[in-house]
C-alpha cells in the first residue's frame, strides 16, 4: 500500500540538504532518488518538487535529476537549488502581508 499523498492531483515537496557543503552530495541524491523511485512505482502525484535550500547542484547532480525526469515523463518533476531558493526569498522579502503575496504571485504568473 502506497502513501495516500502519492496520487494524481497532489504535489509533493521534499527538502534535501548536504549540510556543511556548497554542492549537494550526489551519492546522497542518488540514494534519495532510489527511495523515491520505489514510492513512485505504486501511485504518482501530479508533481514532485525537490528543494535544496543549502546546496548548489553541480552538473552531475543536474544530470541525475534530469534522468529522473526522463524516467517519469508523466510526472512534473522540478528542483530548486540554493541560488533559486535565495532568489525566491529575496523576491518575497518585500511582501508585507498575504494580499501582497497573492498579487505578487498573480503578477509573476502573468495574470
Amino acid at each position: 500500500m502506497g502513501s495516500p499523498h502519492y496520487r494524481a492531483g497532489n504535489y509533493i515537496y521534499e527538502c534535501k540538504t548536504s549540510p556543511g557543503r556548497d554542492y549537494l552530495n550526489n551519492s546522497t541524491l542518488k540514494s534519495a532518488i532510489n527511495d523515491l523511485g520505489k514510492l513512485l512505482k505504486g501511485s504518482q502525484p501530479s508533481g514532485f518538487r525537490y528543494v535544496f535550500p543549502i546546496n548548489r547542484i553541480d552538473s552531475e547532480g543536474q544530470k541525475i535529476l534530469d534522468d529522473l525526469k526522463k524516467k517519469f515523463p508523466e510526472l512534473d518533476i522540478r528542483y530548486y537549488d540554493r541560488d533559486a531558493v535565495d532568489n525566491l526569498i529575496s523576491q518575497l522579502s518585500a511582501v508585507k502581508e498575504a494580499s501582497s503575496l497573492v498579487k505578487y504571485i498573480q503578477n509573476a504568473r502573468g495574470r
